[in-house]
């Protein structure tokens, strides 16, 4: 079986359409997503956990903050790369 990406996009058209989640696959796997608090503040957290991720880090809590940190950086790269998407999809028109 091939390796699944560590980070995947998850959401649904349907019943949620204004919602767009984040599934981290390997062990500790969870749900995540974007929480905007207003205008100006927004952060990724953990929203649904299928291993208990705090049991999972109760040794090192820095390796947790890392993994969000991670999670973060690999969320915005893909808001760039739909940015960037929709542009040369413009371009071709």
């Amino acid at each position: 079986m091939a390796q699944l990406p560590k980070f995947l996009i998850a959401d649904d058209p349907v019943t949620d359409p204004e919602n767009e989640y984040i599934f981290h696959t390997e062990k500790p796997r969870f749900f995540a997503k974007r929480v905007e608090e207003d205008e100006e503040t927004a952060y990724i957290d953990i929203i649904h956990e299928i291993d208990n991720v705090e049991e999972f880090y109760k040794n090192s809590p820095e390796k947790k903050q890392e993994l969000l940190e991670q999670l973060e950086d690999w969320y915005y790269s893909y808001m760039e790369w739909l940015e960037d998407d929709g542009e040369e999809e413009e371009d071709e028109e």
